[in-house]
């Protein structure tokens, strides 16, 4: 499966809108700046964090990818692994950054099981 650049946008978009939707948002009367330079930096910054999110986002399907398609194990292993793997080795948000890029992608595991089906 081929991750185009507009299937990562749509991934990081939709993980963001879900990790932050419960977050009140300022409206624009209050919100106040130090100086406009501040502003565009802080945009600036914003960019380079999406970047590194989808090439991060990017790699971690890869590597799911390669693991399920090299047949060291299957696709239920890895859902499984992402819900109850090694909480010590991974932090929450990551873990949950993980669980959002499976339930985008998991159907496109499915080619390389061998009834179709994630197990």
């Amino acid at each position: 499966m081929k991750m185009t650049k507009s299937k990562l946008r749509q991934l990081r978009e939709q993980y963001i809108k879900e990790e932050f939707a419960n977050v009140v948002k300022p409206t624009s009367s209050n919100i106040t700046r130090s100086s406009t330079e501040a502003r565009a930096q802080v945009e600036s910054d914003m960019n380079r964090i999406s970047k590194v999110l989808g090439k991060a986002s990017q790699q971690t399907v890869k590597i799911m990818m390669d693991g399920v398609k090299g047949g060291r194990y299957d696709a239920m292993d890895l859902s499984k692994s992402i819900e109850t793997g090694p909480s010590k080795l991974v932090h929450a948000g990551e873990k949950e950054f993980m669980r959002v890029l499976w339930t985008k992608v998991r159907d496109g595991f499915r080619r390389y099981s061998k009834r179709g089906k994630l197990r």
